[in-house]
């Protein structure tokens, strides 16, 4: 048994039992990555994924159990190289963070910068993704640490961090008859041509279910996952949108009107995540410090003119 063969293991795992996917992602010959497998359940005297033709479609109960501490040691095998990292070149290293757009563009600028200050030689690599990418990149081991909502599924490897709420904002050009509107409405949204976020994300997802269990169906014309492409459609008259708050720039988008929708949809909840058992070097747990303590833009419920 070696490291190796425990890493195979939870690529082919994490790749959704693809041996092609998780030879990419290992940069690694696909029949390496099926004999040392094969090697492994020989040397345990058990079969650990589970075939049917030439296809693995899962794993099996033993194969279950031998996953959870292959990864585990693997955890404890990196955090052992992280320490000789953090004796060696306390001041130096890598930082990878895994964030959605919303956060990298409008959260993070101001605590990167800060960081950089105090950490002039170590390197912050941003990643973005969906939730549920970033909590896989997480349990992986390929990013460090994440600012992020909450995936769909409950993940037992992630320690979830409470960080802040993020509110709604609707989008619309001036002279739109949303700028004279006295109360706003889930009904009078929905007889606008709308632009919502993809609904791999929390807004977009918050969106649809809010506007299906009022028994209304909008009309979206346009989903994506870039607030700030959202924010260009808005701007040739393609439709209104319902963005996070954050989005909003009184000055870079003075070209924009903006209205509160905190009262028509939840907050969405967003946490700093680690996977369970992670070594932090201690400009990390410095980053995480940084962000904490960073508090969320807050918006009018007025219209910005």
């Amino acid at each position: 048994m070696n490291l190796q063969q425990l890493k195979y293991l939870c690529a082919v795992v994490e790749s959704k039992f693809s041996i092609s996917k998780a030879s990419d992602r290992l940069y690694t010959s696909q029949p390496g990555i099926s004999k040392q497998i094969q090697l492994f359940e020989r040397e345990l005297g058990v079969t650990l994924l589970e075939r049917r033709g030439n296809r693995i479609i899962g794993l099996t109960e033993p194969g279950k159990e031998v996953y959870v501490i292959a990864q585990r040691m693997l955890s404890d095998s990196g955090n052992i190289k992280k320490i000789g990292e953090e004796f060696s070149s306390k001041d130096q290293g890598l930082l990878i963070v895994a964030t959605t757009h919303i956060h990298a563009r409008y959260t993070l600028p101001k605590i990167i910068n800060k960081f950089r200050d105090l950490y002039p030689n170590v390197t912050v690599s941003l990643r973005q993704g969906n939730p549920a990418q970033i909590a896989n990149w997480i349990i992986s081991g390929e990013v460090d640490l994440a600012i992020s909502a909450a995936g769909s599924e409950a993940h037992e490897e992630l320690v979830l961090i409470p960080h802040s709420k993020i509110h709604r904002c609707i989008l619309f050009l001036p002279k739109h008859p949303l700028e004279k509107i006295k109360s706003l409405t889930l009904e009078v949204l929905a007889k606008y041509p709308l632009i919502s976020l993809d609904t791999n994300f929390a807004g977009g997802s918050s969106v649809k279910e809010v506007f299906e269990e009022s028994g209304l169906k909008p009309n979206i014309v346009l989903r994506a996952a870039d607030t700030d492409v959202i924010k260009t459609y808005v701007e040739i008259g393609h439709g209104v949108a319902i963005v996070p708050a954050t989005a909003f720039d009184p000055i870079r988008d003075s070209r924009i009107r903006h209205l509160d929708a905190s009262h028509l949809f939840p907050p969405t909840p967003i946490f700093i995540q680690i996977r369970q058992g992670k070594y932090l070097r201690q400009y990390m747990e410095d980053f995480i410090a940084m962000v904490k303590e960073a508090k969320p833009q807050k918006t009018s419920g007025k219209i910005a003119l």
